[in-house]
């Protein structure tokens, strides 16, 4: 397996995945972030704090977002703040998809407040 996301943080499951062979671990902890665990170690990332309208969605989002920057070929840190960014984005108004950022609006979401978009 090259990826199992789950939500709970049980350390000797970690290591039983990753001693089977599962390249990446990710554990989602909804407002306390998430952490990635590969062979080389663990990358955290932060929730981004929003006005949290509901909680539908918000995992399915950050696996989305995570799964995305995967087939994008980009580094563990980044695939983490591609997916913290759109499960905010999911809990951000109503319903579990329609905050979903388009492949086009991926890129927006890094860019700086004062960065002119067109």
């Amino acid at each position: 397996h090259e990826l199992v996301a789950y939500g709970a943080n049980e350390p000797e499951r970690v290591a039983d995945l990753l001693g089977a062979g599962v390249r990446e671990v990710v554990v989602k902890r909804g407002i306390r972030g998430a952490t990635v665990f590969d062979a080389s170690g663990a990358v955290s990332c932060p929730a981004h704090p929003i006005a949290q309208v509901n909680s539908i969605g918000a995992g399915d989002a950050f696996t989305a977002g995570y799964l995305s920057g995967m087939l994008d070929d980009l580094p563990i840190a980044q695939r983490m703040h591609r997916g913290a960014l759109c499960g905010a984005l999911a809990v951000s108004g109503v319903g579990d998809w329609e905050q979903a950022p388009t492949r086009a609006e991926l890129p927006l979401l890094t860019t700086s407040p004062d960065d002119a978009v067109r």
